[in-house]
């Protein structure tokens, strides 16, 4: 988005578009799967239609991102929101065929193998990045990073495809609720839930706490004049960091149970924007600093939502479980104003200012996490 002009409060509107996008479509998700005993159908359909538009962007960077840049930037910014729209339609009914055929036992570990598998597989990727970025010249290496990108998305929805799901046990009735009493009905239940309803908050805390998450890469740049090789040397070390933590979150999560693992992960985030200001300072630990919080990003990226959603898979019951999960992601979407708002402050301020603002979320999420109950039980 840089290379394409855009500022930094556009580049802040990408964190708005991916919240909004993952959290507004996840109760008409719920409520279209509600009542029906198989969910898969409904997860490929949306999830097909939001990687399709992923598909045009190698084409699109070889023709138009020097001569068109600003059309560019707009159809890369309409193919991300598609992206995460139909992500967050799908969400629910992945996370609900998760609950169906991982029992709770052992959800810690398969979310943990997952993240850990995943950043092996990105380390490879980082060096690939790094490689082309300093190998091929503009558009060229974006192009390519495109093509891989391309490649992923189509394999990944062949292997979503081969998920063996298991019907649901929840009666099936008769005749479904309207839209609108499907959201009414989530009222009792965020009232009869605590522990459910600060679960959301907490989640909400650490969406502000990521409010930085696109600044970090323009800081090293622009600050500490760091160069476009080193970007690849970050997402070297971000996946670094998913593969180290994803054994401890799930270890974590499974023998002292999900919230001690969100508890963990809420510091490791609030750590992150901690160790960028102590970058600010320069001098010898700026570096292994700045390395600090790219190996932390990685350690959370995945941990967040995957600590956050098996302490709410917890909590609820089957049948009460798609439509919490989608009054928990409607309910964050007021985090998609955290990227613009990250935007607006660097650009009146600085880097720091925004680090500053984003350190106070983290430490507000941790101290609210330390509020909910270790046990097990629904509450």
């Amino acid at each position: 988005m840089s290379r394409l002009h855009a500022s930094d409060a556009v580049v802040g509107l990408s964190r708005l578009i991916q919240v909004l996008g993952f959290t507004l479509p996840a109760l008409v998700g719920a409520h279209f799967i509600h009542g029906r005993r198989y969910h898969k159908p409904f997860l490929l359909a949306t999830c097909a239609v939001g990687r399709a538009g992923l598909l045009t962007l190698p084409l699109l960077f070889l023709t138009s991102a020097q001569t068109r840049p600003a059309v560019t930037l707009g159809w890369f910014l309409l193919v991300y929101a598609v992206f995460w729209l139909m992500d967050g339609a799908c969400a629910v009914s992945w996370f609900d065929i998760i609950a169906k055929t991982i029992p709770g036992r052992v959800r810690g570990r398969f979310f943990g193998s997952m993240q850990t598998l995943s950043g092996l597989a990105a380390i490879g990727a980082g060096f690939g990045v790094k490689a082309v970025l300093q190998g091929w010249i503009y558009p060229a290496n974006f192009v390519l990073l495109c093509v891989g990108l391309s490649a992923g998305v189509l394999v990944s929805l062949l292997f979503l495809g081969m998920i063996r799901e298991p019907g649901s046990n929840v009666p099936m009735n008769s005749e479904r609720p309207t839209f609108g009493q499907f959201v009414k009905s989530g009222i009792p239940l965020l009232r009869s839930r605590p522990r459910l309803r600060r679960l959301i908050v907490i989640r909400l805390l650490l969406d502000g706490a990521s409010m930085a998450l696109p600044f970090y890469v323009l800081f090293a740049a622009r600050d500490l004049h760091a160069g476009l090789g080193m970007v690849g040397v970050f997402a070297i070390v971000q996946s670094a960091g998913r593969v180290c933590s994803g054994p401890m979150w799930g270890w974590l999560s499974d023998q002292a149970g999900p919230v001690a693992g969100l508890r963990a992960v809420a510091a490791c985030t609030a750590m992150i924007p901690g160790f960028a200001l102590l970058a600010t300072r320069g001098g010898p630990t700026s570096a292994s600093a700045l390395l600090a919080v790219f190996a932390l990003i990685g350690a959370v990226q995945d941990g967040i939502w995957m600590a956050g959603s098996n302490a709410l898979l917890e909590c609820v019951s089957e049948e009460e479980r798609p439509l919490a999960v989608g009054a928990s992601s409607l309910f964050q979407a007021p985090g998609a104003l955290f990227g613009p708002a990250g935007g607006l402050l660097a650009e009146l301020a600085s880097y720091p200012a925004v680090f500053c603002m984003a350190l106070g979320f983290g430490l507000a999420a941790l101290f609210m996490s330390t509020r909910l109950p270790l046990s097990r039980a629904a509450s």
